[in-house]
């Protein structure tokens, strides 16, 4: 913003004070433009930053949903798993493939929320707004690493069996192992469960609210 002096030094009080309310008038519509300006700016990065957080948020609580099914498609083998063991402790033989591991993932992302704080679009933002997806990507960020510290705990399970290369030549002591090992990776699924749960919620308010 430039302020350039009067072309004419001026002669009397009345001309200074002329001079003075003019400079003053330039300035003040110089910065109400100014501000309106970069109120638009901070408006317009808002409304383009809910509008990529939503799209986020829809395709995390897709994923979601799948999560949910993976986790329940995973629980059941791990019930058929224990079962198989028992059998096999008391004596009963079980086919070399009867066995299983693994299950898949799909993590949450959250670039949009990285890119909004980033641009210091999120800066703009009310309070309770801020609030809101906070809460809901921290949410998020704790299920997806209880999740993955999970998935990188289950192959432990498989280990003897991949030692032993067949169920039958398992010792009782393995079987025990294998036997407390997969029930702990299913307590742990059950509380993911109820980990993501709340979760849910969030997704579902704020597709409705945000």
């Amino acid at each position: 913003m430039d302020v350039h002096p009067a072309h004419q030094a001026p002669r009397t009080w009345r001309e200074f004070f002329l001079h003075l309310v003019t400079i003053t008038i330039g300035l003040f519509i110089a910065l109400t433009l100014q501000a309106g300006v970069e109120s638009l700016h901070h408006r317009h990065l808002v409304r383009e930053a809910r509008e990529n957080l939503r799209r986020e948020i829809q395709i995390n609580r897709n994923h979601y949903a799948e999560n949910v099914q993976t986790i329940e498609k995973n629980r059941r083998q791990l019930a058929r798993d224990l079962d198989q063991l028992r059998d096999l402790r008391s004596g009963k033989p079980i086919e070399k493939n009867a066995l299983a591991w693994g299950w898949d993932w799909n993590g949450y992302i959250d670039a949009s929320w990285k890119t909004a704080r980033d641009t210091g679009a999120v800066s703009y933002m009310s309070f309770d707004l801020i609030n809101a997806y906070s809460e809901l990507y921290f949410q998020q960020d704790y299920v997806n690493a209880q999740a993955l510290a999970i998935i990188n705990d289950a192959p432990k399970s498989a280990a003897f069996l991949l030692i032993a290369r067949d169920p039958s030549a398992l010792s009782p002591s393995d079987i025990q192992s294998m036997l407390i090992s997969i029930a702990e990776s299913d307590i742990k699924l059950a509380t993911l469960q109820n980990l993501m749960k709340p979760l849910d919620e969030m997704y579902a308010k704020a597709l409705q609210t945000l």
